[in-house]
C-alpha cells in the first residue's frame, strides 16, 4: 500500500505535536514541514485524525483517499460515495464506488490521480422493485433503489484516515504487520475498514476497524502459503 506500508512500524502516535502525513518518509516530511507557512503548520498540529491531511504535505505526484474522491466528484458531483478501496500489492490503484440518478458508478484511479477507467450501470432492482416494475410502477422501483443507495452512502470527511485504522490494527496484531490493501464501506449498517495485513514471517491478518471510532471489530489470523 503506497502510504501505509512505507510507514510500517513507525506509525503515527496520537497526541504528537506534528502528525505524519500519509506515510511519507520522516526525513522528507521534516524538510517539507520546516519550509511550510505557519498557518499550514498550525493546521497539521491541530489535526485530529479525521479527514484528509493538508495537501501540501503529500508528494505532488500522489493523491490520498480523499483526493480520489475529489476526482470522482469532479465528474459526478451529485454522486453519493458508498465504498473506497486501495490495492497496493502490484499496481497501486484506488477504486471509488458511488451512485447517482439510479446508476452505480465505479471508478479506478491510480495514486497519481490518473483515471484508469469508469463503469456506469443501472442499480439492480430488488425483488420488491422488480415486482412493482412489472405492474407499471417504475417510479416506486427507482425510489427503492435510491433508498438502498442512501443507506450505504457515507461522507468521507467523517471517517478516520486509513493510516489511523492501520495503527489501531497494529496495536492488536503487532507492529510488524503492514496493510497491503484496504477498503471502507458499510457492512450491516456499520461503517468499517477492512485491512489485509502481512508480516515478514508469512503471517497474515484480516482486521476490521470501525471507520468512525477506530474500535477493533474483528481479527482473523492465518498463515500464508507463500
Amino acid at each position: 500500500m503506497k502510504k501505509m506500508f512505507r510507514l510500517g512500524a513507525t506509525v503515527m502516535a496520537f497526541g504528537a505535536g506534528l502528525m505524519m502525513a500519509a506515510g511519507v518518509a520522516n526525513a522528507a516530511n521534516t524538510a517539507m514541514m520546516q519550509s511550510m507557512p505557519a498557518d499550514q503548520m498550525a493546521k497539521i498540529s491541530s489535526w485530529n485524525g479525521v479527514g484528509s491531511v493538508v495537501p501540501s504535505v503529500l508528494p505532488l505526484s500522489d493523491v490520498d483517499y480523499k483526493g480520489v474522491v475529489t476526482t470522482f466528484k469532479s465528474i459526478y458531483p451529485d454522486a453519493q460515495i458508498t465504498s473506497i478501496s486501495y490495492d497496493g500489492k502490484h499496481n497501486p490503484t484506488y477504486e471509488v464506488e458511488g451512485y447517482a440518478g439510479g446508476q452505480k458508478i465505479e471508478m479506478h484511479i491510480r495514486e497519481t490521480g490518473e483515471i484508469l477507467g469508469t463503469e456506469v450501470k443501472p442499480m439492480k432492482h430488488g425483488s420488491n422493485g422488480k415486482h412493482m416494475k412489472q405492474h407499471g410502477s417504475m417510479m416506486y422501483g427507482q425510489a427503492m433503489k435510491g433508498m438502498h443507495g442512501m443507506s450505504k452512502a457515507f461522507d468521507v470527511n467523517d471517517i478516520i484516515m486509513p493510516e489511523v485504522a492501520e495503527t489501531k490494527a497494529q496495536e492488536k496484531v503487532g507492529g510488524t504487520f503492514e496493510a497491503m490493501d484496504w477498503s471502507v464501506e458499510k457492512d450491516n449498517g456499520r461503517l468499517m475498514y477492512e485491512l489485509d495485513m502481512i508480516d515478514g514471517s508469512g503471517k497474515e491478518a484480516e482486521v476490521k476497524v470501525d471507520a468512525l471510532t477506530g474500535e477493533i471489530i474483528n481479527v482473523k489470523m492465518k498463515t500464508s502459503k507463500y
